[in-house]
C-alpha cells in the first residue's frame, strides 16, 4: 500500500498540520533505511570522507561493509569480545535520519506514506486527519538468549486485548517484539549463534523477505523494512554457539580484529573514557602513560612477544585498555591530581590488576600466576616506552642537563636525590636546560605544575632504566650519581 499526495488524508504534526511532500518533510519518510545508507555511503565516497568517523582504524573492514550496505545485504560482524562490533553497528545506524516522521501510536513506527500494519492502513485511508510524531533514530539490540521466545522476538497477540473485546487490527491486541521494533531501522543481533536453532529459523524469512512466519506457521501480515546486523565471537570462545548454515548462506560475514597500530589502541581507549563522558574534555593523561597502558594490551594479545605471553590463553580486549586509562585517571584524581604519575598504577600494580585480572585467561594450573603475568606486562610496557623516551633526549645536552638535575637534588648516600613532589619544582624549574627538555617531552612550551612533574618523573624512570649504572629508583626517589665520560648520551 503506497500513499501519494493525491490520495493522501491531512496530516497533523503536535497539532499543525503540515506538508510531508514539502522539502522540510520529505527527507523524514518513503525510503527504507537501506536507501538512506546507500545514498549516505555514496555521498561520502564523492566527498572523499570516511562516512564512520566513530570507529578508529579498521580501513579494510569499513570498506567490506560499506560494499555490503551497497549490496543490501545483512551483515554478520564476527571476532573476539570488545573489539568493535556493537561500535560499528551503531556507526552504521548514524547514517539514518536523526528521526523521521511516523504514524502516531503506531508501536513500529510505521511510514504515513507506506504503512505495514493493519491499524495504520486503516487510519491512512479511512481517517480524514492523520496524527504523525517525530521518531529518533532507530536501533534495537536484540540480545543472543538461549531463553528467548517467538513472542520476545517477533510478537503476538494479547488475548486480554481480545477478551476486553478489541478487534484483531487494533494496535492494542499486537504487540511486536524486539526484531519488529527495529522497523525503518537496524536490527542488531547481539550474539546470534545464542538464538535457539528454531528462533535461527524464523530469521531466514526475516532476513530474506523481511516478514515472519511463526512456529506455529502463521504468517504475519505485514513486511517490515529493517536494515539487519549480526555478530559472533569466533567458534573457539567459550558461550559461543554455532550458526545455522543456511542462515549463515544469507549473510556477508565480515571479520572484526583488535586494532592495528599503538595510535588506534591509545584512541580507542582515551576516546571511550568515562572522564571524557563525564567532563566532556580530554582526559589530562600524557603521552608517556598513554602509551604504558596501551602497550600493556597489547603485549597480553602477542604471544611471540615474551615467553610469558605464550601462557595468556583469552586475550584483553579494548575494554582492557579503556578500563586501565579509567582506573589511572580515577586514582590520579583521588590523589588530588588531574595528571597521573607512576605510583597511580598502585604500590603493587593494584590498578592494572583491578583492569586486567579479570580480562585475561591463563593455562590451566597458572591461575595463581595471573597477577605475576600482569606484573610482567607492566614492566615490560614501561621499560619500552622508557627506552624511547630515553632515546628521544637530545643527546647534545645531555650532560648539562644531568648535572642540572643533580644540582636540584638534595645530598644522600653519596649522591644526589630527586623525590617526585610538587615542593622539588622551584628548584627544577629555576633551571633553562630542565625547562627545555621538559618542554621538548611535553611538546610544548606552556607546561602546568601537575605535567611538568609528571614529565621529570618519566624522565628519570627512563634514565634508570636505560642507565641504571647511573640512576638508581628507590620508591618515589631518584639517585643520580656522578656523570662519567661513558654515560653520556
Amino acid at each position: 500500500m503506497i500513499i501519494k499526495e493525491s490520495n493522501a488524508p491531512k496530516f497533523v504534526l503536535y497539532g499543525e498540520e503540515i506538508d510531508i511532500w514539502s522539502s522540510e518533510y520529505l527527507p523524514y519518510h518513503s525510503k527504507t533505511p537501506t536507501e538512506y545508507v546507500i545514498e549516505k555511503i555514496l555521498e561520502s565516497e564523492k566527498a572523499g570522507v570516511d562516512i564512520f568517523p566513530s570507529v578508529v582504524g579498521k580501513h579494510r573492514e569499513k570498506e567490506l561493509i560499506k560494499n555490503a550496505l551497497l549490496s543490501g545485504s545483512p551483515i554478520l560482524l564476527k571476532g573476539p569480545k570488545g573489539y568493535g562490533k556493537t561500535t560499528f553497528s551503531k556507526a552504521i545506524a548514524e547514517l539514518l535520519p536523526k528521526k523521521i516522521l511516523a504514524v502516531k501510536g503506531c508501536k513500529i513506527y510505521d511510514d504515513p506514506t507506506r504503512p505495514v500494519c493493519f491499524s495504520c492502513k486503516r487510519k491512512l485511508l479511512e481517517d480524514k486527519v492523520v496524527e504523525l510524531t517525530w521518531v529518533p533514530r532507530i536501533w534495537v539490540r536484540i540480545p543472543g538468549d538461549p531463553m528467548m521466545t517467538t513472542r520476545q522476538l517477533i510478537g503476538g497477540i494479547s488475548i486480554q486485548k481480545i477478551r476486553e473485546g478489541y478487534d484483531l487490527d487494533h494496535p492494542e491486541v499486537f504487540v511486536p517484539g524486539r526484531a519488529l521494533k527495529a522497523n525503518r531501522g537496524v536490527g542488531y543481533f547481539d550474539e546470534l549463534g545464542a538464538l535457539p536453532s528454531a528462533m535461527q529459523t524464523l530469521l531466514h524469512e526475516l532476513f530474506e523477505e523481511h516478514q515472519v512466519t511463526t512456529l506455529e506457521g502463521d504468517i504475519l501480515p505485514f513486511k517490515i523494512s529493517t536494515l539487519e546486523l549480526a555478530s559472533t565471537n569466533p567458534a573457539n570462545y567459550r558461550g559461543t554457539n554455532p550458526i545455522k548454515e543456511p542462515l549463515l548462506d544469507r549473510m556477508e560475514e565480515i571479520e572484526i580484529g583488535p586494532p592495528e597500530t599503538l595510535e588506534e589502541e591509545i584512541e580507542i581507549g582515551i576516546r571511550n573514557m568515562f572522564y571524557r563522558k563525564w567532563k566532556g574534555e580530554e582526559p589530562p593523561i600524557p603521552r608517556w602513560h598513554r602509551e604504558i597502558v596501551a602497550r600493556i594490551v597489547r603485549y597480553a594479545r602477542d604471544k611471540n612477544k615474551f615467553e610469558f605471553t605464550r601462557r595468556i590463553e583469552s586475550e584483553p580486549s579494548c575494554r582492557a585498555t579503556i578500563k586501565l586509562f579509567d582506573h589511572l585517571q580515577s586514582k590520579a584524581l583521588r590523589s588530588g591530581r588531574l595528571v597521573p604519575l607512576l605510583s597511580d598504577y598502585g604500590e603493587n600494580l593494584e590498578i592494572v590488576k583491578l583492569a586486567l585480572m579479570g580480562r585475561i585467561e591463563v593455562e590451566f594450573g597458572l591461575s595463581q600466576r595471573k597477577a605475576e603475568i600482569v606484573e610482567k606486562l607492566f614492566e615490560e610496557a614501561k621499560r619500552q616506552t622508557c627506552r624511547q623516551i630515553y632515546g628521544s633526549l637530545p643527546g647534545e645536552k645531555f650532560a648539562e642537563f644531568y648535572e642540572a638535575l643533580r644540582s636540584a637534588g638534595e645530598e644522600a648516600d653519596g649522591k644526589r636525590v630527586i623525590t617526585i613532589g610538587f615542593e622539588v619544582l622551584p628548584k627544577l624549574r629555576a633551571k633553562p636546560i630542565i625547562n627545555e627538555y621538559v618542554e621538548f617531552l611535553a611538546g610544548s612550551r606552556e607546561v602546568g605544575e601537575e605535567l611538568y612533574l609528571s614529565a621529570i618523573e618519566i624522565i628519570l624512570e627512563a634514565m634508570a632504566t636505560c642507565i641504571p649504572r647511573l640512576v638508581e629508583r628507590r620508591g618515589k626517589s631518584y639517585y643520580l650519581g656522578e656523570l662519567s665520560h661513558e654515560a653520556s648520551m
